[in-house]
């Protein structure tokens, strides 16, 4: 009998202390749950963009040769592709009508400012020629004010015949049927994203050939975290950030609020919601949060990855 009495007692005790130790634990979880929401604002509907640059054709024609891949590295400067614009009607009566004037002044500019260096020169060394002169008194000091005078003019004359060609040589650089257009070379340092355009094929002039973006550069990439509005009154331009990518578990960045977005994901759509039945339900909208990162920890973090952010609201 006394053993019965035991194990009902025990039994009784672990009826009673299983419900509480669910309780406290549930307590516990709550309590957890209310600090984090007084210190983070978390939210998993985040990823990264970055700013992709497409490489263009300048002119049009038969691509001839595309030096790079999707994945393959380039520097700033690299030739990209070759154009080939040769047989066509188009650019060729262009480079007659349009091109061969530029040709034409540059030429007679670089010429003109030959002749205008030798003048230079030589009233230069008059003027100095005259100061000695002068202090011998074979000279009046008239005369040295006139062969100053045509020294500051040669002088002025030089310079504008620079200027002259530099303008020339810039009229040459956009024309569409300059030499150099021909190839294009990559306007950025950075990684091949996509290949636009394939060998033999014909490219209009500002055709996109590829994509390239630079994902280790603090500069290029950023998130774009989408929160509820009622999230929002939290959230303030300067707050850390601690960040973490899918694609890389073990690290944890760091990054701060930039800017919101200002108007909700909603207002960009092509079809907005309409309430045209009368019906109405109350739907939370996301606002696009801008997030830069602080240290990107040697990563090349790609645009697309998704990321999960917790906002510091407090210390």
């Amino acid at each position: 009998m006394p053993e019965d009495t035991q194990k009902s007692l025990t039994l009784r005790n672990w009826r009673i202390l299983l419900p509480l130790a669910g309780l406290a634990g549930t307590l516990i979880w709550g309590g957890v749950f209310v600090l984090d929401q007084e210190r983070f604002v978390r939210s998993v509907d985040c990823y990264v963009q970055g700013k992709i640059t497409l490489i263009a054709s300048p002119v049009g024609g038969r691509l001839l040769a595309l030096n790079v891949n999707e994945g393959d590295p380039v520097r700033f400067g690299e030739v990209i592709a070759t154009i080939d614009t040769t047989g066509d009607r188009y650019n060729r009566r262009h480079n007659t009508q349009k091109n061969l004037s530029p040709y034409q002044r540059l030429e007679r500019d670089l010429a003109t400012k030959v002749r205008i260096e030798h003048e230079v020169r030589d009233a230069g060394d008059h003027f100095r020629r005259g100061k000695d002169l002068l202090k011998n008194r074979f000279i009046s000091e008239q005369r040295l004010e006139d062969l100053e005078t045509n020294y500051k003019k040669m002088e002025a004359q030089l310079r504008e015949i620079q200027r002259l060609i530099r303008a020339d040589r810039q009229s040459l650089e956009v024309s569409e049927v300059h030499p150099r257009n021909r190839t294009v070379f990559a306007s950025i340092a950075g990684q091949v994203a996509q290949r636009l355009a394939n060998l033999g094929e014909t490219v209009r002039p500002n055709q996109p050939l590829v994509s390239i973006i630079d994902s280790r550069d603090l500069n290029n990439v950023w998130l774009d975290a989408f929160l509820r509005e009622t999230q929002i009154w939290k959230v303030h331009p300067g707050q850390k950030v601690f960040i973490r990518i899918d694609a890389f578990p073990h690290l944890r960045f760091t990054g701060h609020v930039l800017e919101f977005i200002p108007a909700a994901s909603q207002a960009f759509s092509l079809l907005p919601t309409q309430n045209a039945a009368g019906t109405f339900v109350k739907v939370v909208q996301r606002i696009p949060v801008r997030i830069v990162f602080d240290d990107l920890k040697g990563q090349a973090i790609f645009p697309g990855m998704s990321a999960e952010v917790a906002i510091v609201r407090k210390g």
